[in-house]
């Protein structure tokens, strides 16, 4: 694979992350408008932040990777590599979006990493 193989191969793997990350959204978040709703219930349970919900999913996803680099394969038939891999794009995501949608005066460019850390929050 070139250069131009792996930008084309990112375009690719962004649309088909979107196009997941539209029908998951609809399907976790229901009639609620609320892009985080899902997320955000960790929280409203008393559970963690939304932040470190994010993170604990997100580590669920990076965990059946390490499995797959480890192993070579993957129990569960109905979700593959790439389908993890995905996830893990759209948590991450989700999770940009959330923290900017809690300071919007600063915008998606200006994401500090102190913005991530629960006392900022």
């Amino acid at each position: 694979m070139n250069r131009d193989d792996y930008i084309d191969h990112h375009r690719r793997v962004c649309h088909e992350a979107r196009q997941l990350s539209i029908a998951k959204n609809h399907d976790y978040t229901g009639s609620s408008d609320d892009p985080f709703a899902n997320f955000a219930r960790v929280e409203s349970l008393g559970i963690c932040t939304t932040e470190t919900g994010f993170l604990v999913r997100l580590t669920d996803k990076l965990s059946r990777l390490a499995t797959f680099a480890k192993h070579g394969r993957l129990e569960v038939a109905d979700e593959g590599v790439q389908d993890t891999i995905l996830d893990g794009i759209n948590y991450l995501c989700l999770l940009s979006a959330y923290i900017e949608s809690r300071s919007p005066a600063q915008g998606s460019a200006k994401i500090r990493e102190a913005d991530c850390l629960p006392e900022a929050c």
